[in-house]
């Protein structure tokens, strides 16, 4: 992988760390909320239930407690107007229970003693005898003017405007029973307020247990990111060593099967390695013409244009090493060299699967005898009809056939093979080939020379020397 690539990932994969500690942090705040909520729910229900049953009990207290006073400081029923009745006015307003209101009333109900008595004497009207209370336990309705408990009492009614729990005791010796009235209103205030110094208590523990989260979490993905980084270095560093080692025994195969055809066709020297720099020369050139190709695409280049040829394998000795002109049935026959070339290498990729060097090197193969005017084979396409890399390679090959030394033909300068190649441009070549190969025709003519065969040689196939020296052999043991 490129060192870009390379960083690229590993600044991905030190993203996905942030992301995977802010999941879990929200995860565990997720966990947190719902267990602060589901808690608030429970701990609200509960409280209240608590506070109405503590506040039930200490009603029914408070009633007897002050029935039990009013009796030992009275020491006889109470009556309107009467020095006990004022003493117990005055004892009802300083005995008022938090959140509630404490009332005496006569035997059958009628109001004797409230604190707002004072202020507001209309309430010695009020009658409470048909004001009707639910007792607890055991839910009977009863009405209030028929309750004389000598031992306090829990009851549910409304009262003051509202639901209410209701504490009542009944002393005779005073001949007068105490409410006392606690508004549910003011419980549930309560409740509230319990409740929020709970949930306070359990958010701040929640945010500290976020916090550690968060730095646990930061801490134990760190080691383990440098363990998984050093594992995955070793990884990536075994998995190119084995790509690598698989593109160069690929790629040799393949070298190795164009070389199998060029032995029955040229030399075991230079024709090869010639093609694939012209064609490579060739693509740095037109890059700022065809958008497809990069820097990849002319590597996969610079090993396909060594296959064009691989087709010749299959064609007869006595057609291939000719040295005088074709008949047409003969031509016909060498005209199918790249129909075979293409159909062996897609055996070769039904084998392995989908592969861009056997993609580009059957295009290749197929149509580097194409013409841009269209009168090439095997099928005579024309123009952009023709693949981008056959179309660079055919150049390329026509320059080196032209420029090499064979043995029916001497090798043509570099001036002559580019008046032929300037003549067919637009005819037998894309003309935007033509024209880069025009402005690099220095390069062209430095690697023909560096590439040449030594002391001029002819580039013989390697068949026919292993003919002639078959032959000679022949004739040394007959003599």
């Amino acid at each position: 992988m490129p060192l870009a690539e390379r960083v690229q990932s590993r600044s991905f994969v030190l993203r996905s760390k942030r992301r995977l500690i802010a999941a879990t942090v929200l995860l565990q705040a997720l966990v947190i909320g719902l267990g602060w909520l589901g808690t608030m729910h429970v701990a609200r229900h509960g409280l209240r239930q608590r506070v109405e049953e503590r506040a039930a009990h200490d009603a029914a207290r408070q009633a007897g407690e002050f029935c039990d006073a009013l009796a030992a400081a009275a020491q006889g029923p109470i009556r309107p107007g009467t020095p006990a009745w004022d003493a117990a006015q005055k004892l009802v307003a300083q005995s008022q229970p938090a959140g509630g209101t404490l009332m005496l009333l006569d035997p059958y109900g009628g109001l004797l003693c409230h604190p707002g008595l004072d202020a507001n004497p209309g309430l010695r009207r009020v009658n409470y005898a048909e004001q009707r209370l639910r007792l607890i336990p055991g839910n009977e309705r009863v009405e209030l003017g028929q309750l004389r408990p000598q031992t306090a009492i829990i009851g549910e009614g409304d009262f003051l405007g509202g639901p209410a729990t209701v504490g009542v005791a009944y002393n005779p010796r005073i001949a007068a029973k105490a409410l006392v009235i606690i508004p549910q209103a003011g419980l549930a205030a309560s409740t509230r307020r319990l409740a929020d110094g709970i949930m306070l208590l359990i958010a701040a523990g929640g945010a500290g247990v976020l916090v550690l989260t968060v730095v646990g979490s930061v801490v134990l993905v760190r080691r383990y990111d440098s363990i998984l980084m050093r594992a995955n270095e070793k990884l990536e560093e075994e998995l190119n060593r084995r790509v690598r080692r698989g593109l160069v025994i690929r790629n040799g195969l393949i070298f190795g099967l164009a070389k199998l055809a060029d032995y029955r066709d040229t030399d075991t020297g230079k024709h090869l390695e010639r093609i694939c720099r012209y064609s490579e020369v060739l693509a740095q050139e037109l890059r700022s013409e065809f958008p497809e190709i990069t820097r990849t695409w002319i590597d996969l280049l610079k090993l396909a244009a060594s296959m064009h040829d691989i087709g010749k394998v299959g064609i007869a000795d006595s057609i291939l090493l000719k040295p005088g002109v074709f008949s047409p049935e003969e031509r016909r026959v060498m005209e199918m060299h790249p129909l075979i070339g293409a159909d062996t290498l897609v055996a070769i990729r039904k084998r392995v699967g989908d592969d861009d060097l056997l993609n580009m090197g059957i295009q290749i193969t197929l149509s580097h005898h194409e013409r841009w005017d269209g009168k090439g084979y095997p099928y005579g396409l024309s123009g952009e009809q023709i693949p981008l890399s056959a179309r660079v390679v055919a150049l390329a090959d026509m320059y080196d056939a032209l420029t090499s030394k064979r043995v029916y033909k001497p090798a043509m300068p570099h001036a002559k093979a580019r008046e032929i190649i300037l003549q067919n441009r637009g005819s037998h070549f894309d003309p935007r080939i033509v024209d880069a190969f025009l402005r690099l025709e220095s390069e062209f003519d430095r690697v023909r020379e560096e590439l040449a065969p030594k002391d001029g040689a002819d580039e013989r196939p390697a068949l026919v020397s292993a003919v002639e020296l078959a032959e000679a052999a022949k004739t040394r043991k007959a003599a």
